[in-house]
């Protein structure tokens, strides 16, 4: 099923993103900073693992968009600007990062924006490690 996580999304922004992803057929959920600590697998209900793991607060807010493919992330996408409905830190659901607890994912996804802004790589490989 596809699916929506909101963190620290301001409550009229929310219930926009709510409103839509109920016109899109896309479930959604708010997550709570208790539950920072689990892994997003466990969230989304893929796995029965409820062990917490890195749990560290985070203020920001991050939009994880799980099993939403091309066409209907695009659209979604599209929605959420044409109705002026920005979420700054947003993360598509990968293999590696339904690992990760939601304290992770924040970690890396806002490494990731503020390497980009700064016009830097965000992951270094072996192969941008020697220019």
């Amino acid at each position: 099923m596809s699916e929506v996580l909101l963190y620290n999304i301001e409550t009229q922004k929310e219930l926009k993103i709510k409103m839509l992803c109920h016109k899109l057929n896309i479930g959604f959920r708010t997550v709570k900073k208790d539950e920072y600590g689990y892994k997003l697998s466990y969230l989304l209900q893929l796995s029965s693992d409820g062990e917490k793991g890195y749990d560290a607060d985070f203020d920001d807010e991050l939009m994880y968009l799980s099993n939403i493919d091309g066409g209907m992330l695009t659209v979604f996408l599209s929605q959420l600007r044409k109705q002026k409905t920005p979420v700054e830190l947003k993360a598509v659901r990968t293999d590696t990062n339904v690992g990760f607890t939601s304290s992770q994912l924040y970690k890396e996804i806002s490494a990731e924006h503020n390497a980009i802004k700064r016009g830097e790589i965000a992951h270094k490989t072996e192969e941008n490690q020697e220019a």
